[in-house]
């Protein structure tokens, strides 16, 4: 199964590409979008992007589903959908000159109302440290309900930090979708 390339009212929903790496290490490689989340290393090089590349679906029948975020200028974020064959964990990052705008919320009910039709994904996983209020709004909007609290390690600060783990089932998306204007 390929990813598609989905439209929103703003953004493009698209596969992401070797051609968008450098925009990704640049991005990701600002303390502030790093500091984060839980995996991503700083600093962040176009090697660890290449890394991190060679793991999705795109590479591997089983990788993650990465979606790139395109505003129209180019890539902007990221949303991961984890392996297909787990229960996916939703994953997330969003450029710093970007944040803000209602771009994360727009493009991940773009990318999991796709993983809700398109699979038999029953429920969908999610979190983020506690002093991220925006990312857990942008949880809260996308319809995820707080599952309970946990310990993310942030590589990038070489610390445990606390955070709030949160769970999204297809029932409660698509009822929340059916509602929608």
């Amino acid at each position: 199964m390929s990813l598609p390339v989905i439209r929103t009212g703003r953004l493009e929903v698209r596969p992401v590409t070797p051609e968008d790496l450098p925009a990704i290490s640049a991005q990701i490689g600002e303390f502030d979008v790093a500091k984060m989340l839980a995996v991503v290393p700083h600093p962040y090089t176009l090697e660890d992007a290449q890394g991190w590349f060679e793991q999705s679906w795109v590479r591997q029948a089983d990788g993650a589903r990465n979606f790139a975020i395109d505003n129209g200028t180019g890539l902007i974020g990221v949303v991961s959908l984890g392996r297909p064959s787990e229960t996916p964990n939703f994953g997330y990052w969003l450029g710093k000159a970007h944040w803000g705008r209602g771009y994360m919320s727009e493009a991940g009910r773009a990318a999991l109302g796709w993983l809700f039709v398109a699979t038999e994904t029953q429920t969908v996983v999610s979190g983020a440290l506690d002093e991220n209020t925006a990312s857990l709004n942008v949880l809260s909007k996308l319809g995820f309900e707080t599952a309970g609290p946990y310990t993310l390690a942030i590589r990038s600060r070489g610390q445990d930090l606390p955070g709030t783990r949160m769970k999204l089932t297809r029932t409660a998306f698509l009822s929340a979708a059916g509602d929608a204007p």
